[in-house]
């Protein structure tokens, strides 16, 4: 990972070859704690991009290996990945809420619900506490780790409206007065919410409350779509 980043250009576009290569490579059993600790290790490089495609790796090597990992070994993967949701690079933040929605597609599900739950009752503490507190101290990287959270909680169902759905968007939709990058990450997440579920809203939007339509009314550029 970290030759991907080198200034020699020829030894740098080799090391991404060796790497697009390697993270299909399925690991037997008795290398694989050796290589997981190894890849881990990138969480805390310097260089933002070695850390990005740390995210790249890590969301093939987790499907390709699903079956033959442990639980604790899931476990230290996804921590890995949800340490990187309050990187101070916006760019690795983002990355990571991609890779975790990804998972959340089928890696684990008691991974996947506590992730779910504890993403909403963090949200809900920094919102609570904004609320109370205008300069509440939160980092911008803590909110906006925070918002990519249930981000990554939303997207990870795209067509489906799972009963935790309704409470985790509307959450997601009163964050939109942040300033970015939260902004732009609620409006984008909101938008993409809309899109996939927009063939059968009709239905879906039962699940919501009067109250969480509003709030989604107040964050769609398209408010005839919540209505």
């Amino acid at each position: 990972m970290f030759l991907q980043e080198t200034s020699n250009k020829d030894l740098s576009l080799l090391a991404k070859s060796a790497f697009e290569l390697l993270k299909w490579r399925t690991l037997p059993r008795p290398f694989l704690e050796t290589a997981i600790m190894a890849i881990l290790s990138s969480v805390s490089d310097p260089n933002w991009r070695t850390r990005s495609a740390l995210l790249s790796y890590l969301r093939t090597f987790t499907y390709r290996h699903t079956f033959i990992l442990s639980g604790s070994e899931k476990s230290q993967i996804w921590q890995t990945i949800e340490k990187l949701l309050v990187d101070n690079q916006v760019e690795v933040r983002e990355h990571a809420a991609g890779v975790l929605a990804s998972l959340m597609k089928g890696i684990d599900k008691d991974l996947s619900k506590d992730f779910r739950d504890r993403s909403y009752a963090q949200a809900q503490r920094i919102l609570d506490t904004g609320r109370r507190t205008p300069k509440s101290g939160h980092s911008v990287a803590t909110i906006h780790g925070a918002v990519l959270a249930l981000t990554a909680s939303v997207l990870s169902v795209p067509y489906d409206m799972p009963s935790w759905l309704p409470g985790h968007v509307t959450l997601l939709a009163h964050f939109i007065r942040e300033p970015s990058p939260v902004k732009s990450t609620v409006t984008k997440a909101v938008a993409e919410f809309k899109r996939t579920h927009a063939d059968t809203w009709s239905i879906q939007k039962d699940a919501f409350t009067e109250d969480e339509l509003e709030v989604l009314r107040d964050t769609s550029s398209s408010s005839s779509y919540f209505a």
